[in-house]
């Protein structure tokens, strides 16, 4: 069974830019070894996070999230199983996702929660625009 979860959580100010490298490329490079999609964006002190994988590898990557010293205030979003995963890849970087940025997986993603989760859609597609930096 695949699993998805979301959230978004407050990055510790005492990162500083190298250290923000040195984990968005582990992040990208570790999640892509274990076959797990989504996304992790960037922007003005907070991480949004999409994961979609099998449930038992979610389930355990975000326990050590919760765990993670480099964030706090984490706010899950959502947690739920799927049958499609909505990103071809797990895709990070220590920037804000902006136009060069391919949109399609997010925009897939984006209207799956509109189907799936419509109570929360408006919710998540605000933040993830505020992510992008396009509204």
């Amino acid at each position: 069974m695949w699993q998805t979860i979301s959230y978004v959580s407050t990055v510790d100010p005492s990162l500083n830019d190298g250290d923000m490298e040195k984990l968005f490329e582990f992040v990208k490079l570790k999640n892509n070894e274990l076959k797990i999609t989504g996304i992790l964006m960037y922007s003005d002190g907070n991480f949004l996070q999409v994961l979609e994988g099998k449930k038992d590898i979610i389930d355990s990557l975000f326990n050590k999230i919760k765990q993670d010293s480099r964030h706090y205030n984490i706010i899950k979003i959502f947690d739920r199983a799927i049958v499609n995963p909505c990103f071809s890849k797990y895709h990070s970087n220590f920037t804000v996702v902006g136009e060069s940025y391919d949109h399609s997986e997010l925009q897939t993603f984006l209207r799956e929660e509109k189907s799936f989760n419509p109570d929360n859609y408006k919710s998540i597609s605000y933040l993830a625009n505020k992510f992008m930096k396009l509204s």
